[in-house]
């Protein structure tokens, strides 16, 4: 009995050499692209985000800040009472990255050049603890 191959003709999906036409090329740049034009837009607003959550933190470590300070001297402990920015950030238990002091202001500029802001609205005295407001 011989055996014999069968003859394909050229074109047929059998007879394809390997790899990848034109248009299936193509087709995956175009989705690609589609889905980038869809993502790049939520990359950025996650960025956002994150820079906003990263201001909340330092606020809310400054709000800590002051109230360890007020209860420190409150306790005994002479400890520089909270009446400006600068005395803000040497409250804290190490100064936050690219937090700055000026005047009654702790100040951040995110990546987007918008400005974060925490002041301190009325200083610490003997009784009360010092007032932070922050604006973003």
């Amino acid at each position: 009995m011989k055996v014999t191959t069968p003859i394909c003709p050229r074109g047929t999906l059998s007879h394809r050499s390997g790899g990848f036409t034109l248009i299936e090329l193509i087709l995956v740049i175009v989705i690609l692209g589609i889905l980038s034009v869809v993502a790049a837009p939520q990359f950025v607003d996650l960025s956002k985000r994150a820079e906003i959550s990263s201001a909340d933190a330092v606020y809310a470590a400054a709000e800590s800040a002051a109230s360890i300070n007020f209860a420190a001297n409150r306790a005994g402990e002479s400890r520089t009472l909270i009446s400006s920015g600068a005395t803000l950030l040497a409250a804290f238990d190490g100064a936050p990255a690219g937090w700055t002091a000026s005047g009654n202001t702790l100040t951040h500029t995110g990546k987007d050049t918008f400005t974060y802001t925490i002041t301190v609205s009325s200083s610490e005295t003997t009784s009360n603890k010092a007032t932070l407001t922050y604006n973003w």
